[in-house]
């Protein structure tokens, strides 16, 4: 079959950005850049404090959630600088290279999302899986062609193809969503913040492959979403959800919310966490593009943990337990946020992706 042009286009205007990109993506994680001696070839680098691993030295002191976030991103100062979009950070290039790349994917997918959406109609009602095929192959092209691909550690704990579960990552990151969705080997659907999927081609697509939206501050809303997630599971369909119902703004992982727990307890679906690793340092929560080209992100899957027949609070602080685990220790929770069944977190489904 041949190739159409169009493939070729996001492709190509993305690799003509990627020299103005470069200056943004040559140092590590944690180092603050000068501005550079040539453009585009060599930058000083002055080490803020910082391992380039992103641990701080700290002599075994651990700061605050606030500056361990600050502390950890990539902060470059040439001369482009980053830009203040409805109040969010934004890079100037790397924000316009992964545009670019989103929406130019977008105009070579999207006649195949209506075509699968149309072939699900029809013979697949429940699960969509041609156009979760779609989808995921659109988050994984884009981040390709951004240069970002993260690295995917215990696959081997991944139920198989034709199990439904319950995935449970931390959440940080706009990001997140492309990460799981390109680099996850498995299909599911999100429980997403009913805004979500309002977003041109991208709630649409999320609209087409049959996501669940939720209206946060609805309890109408949120117990029709518990009832459409448990019928999604029984149907055979996995879920991602993030218990901790919003992005965390300092990258720390917070308390989780008791509603995805009883969700899979009610389907009697077993719980598949996840650890998702140093993205928050190139799109934190206060960032509506991406700072830098991502490096050094890892996602972490772990055994998954079974619910039936087991009390919620004991299933929720072996699922907390597993992701806060795997995360690097300037990610883990605070002491006195870790779950504990005397002290538990708020049983609202409120999730946000």
């Amino acid at each position: 079959m041949r190739v159409s042009s169009w493939v070729w286009v996001p492709a190509v205007a993305t690799l003509l950005l990627l020299p103005l990109a470069a200056p943004f993506t040559l140092g590590a994680p944690g180092l603050v850049a000068r501005p550079p001696l040539a453009f585009g070839r060599t930058s000083v680098w002055a080490d803020s404090g910082r391992r380039a691993d992103g641990n701080l030295l700290l002599g075994g002191m651990r700061m605050g959630a606030s500056e361990v976030v600050q502390g950890n991103l990539p902060r470059y100062t040439n001369f482009i600088g980053r830009l203040k979009v409805a109040g969010k950070d934004a890079s100037p290039i790397i924000g316009l290279f992964f545009v670019v790349a989103c929406f130019g994917w977008a105009a070579v997918l999207y006649p195949a999302i209506g075509l699968c959406y149309a072939f699900g109609k029809a013979f697949d009602q429940k699960r969509r899986r041609a156009v979760d095929w779609i989808v995921h192959w659109w988050a994984k092209l884009t981040c390709l062609t951004i240069l970002y691909k993260p690295k995917v550690i215990g696959t081997e704990n991944l139920p198989p193809q034709d199990e439904a579960v319950m995935y449970i990552p931390n959440h940080c990151s706009y990001l997140d969503i492309f990460t799981l969705s390109g680099f996850l080997p498995r299909a599911f659907k999100y429980v997403s913040k009913i805004e979500i999927l309002r977003i041109p081609l991208i709630g649409w697509a999320m609209q087409a492959a049959g996501h669940i939206a939720i209206r946060r501050m609805d309890k109408r809303s949120q117990l029709q979403t518990f009832k459409d997630t448990v019928e999604c599971l029984a149907n055979g369909n996995s879920i991602v959800t993030f218990a901790e119902g919003t992005r965390s703004a300092s990258g720390r992982l917070m308390s989780f919310k008791k509603g995805p727990i009883k969700m899979a307890i009610k389907a009697k679906k077993r719980i598949v966490p996840i650890s998702i690793c140093d993205l928050h340092r190139w799109m934190p929560d206060s960032a509506i593009t991406p700072l830098g080209i991502p490096r050094g992100v890892t996602i972490k899957v772990h055994p998954a943990i079974e619910t039936v027949g087991r009390d919620e609070n004991l299933v929720l602080n072996d699922v907390f337990s597993a992701v806060n685990g795997g995360l690097p220790e300037f990610q883990q929770a605070d002491d006195d946020t870790l779950f504990s069944p005397g002290a538990a977190a708020s049983s609202a489904l409120s999730t946000e992706t």
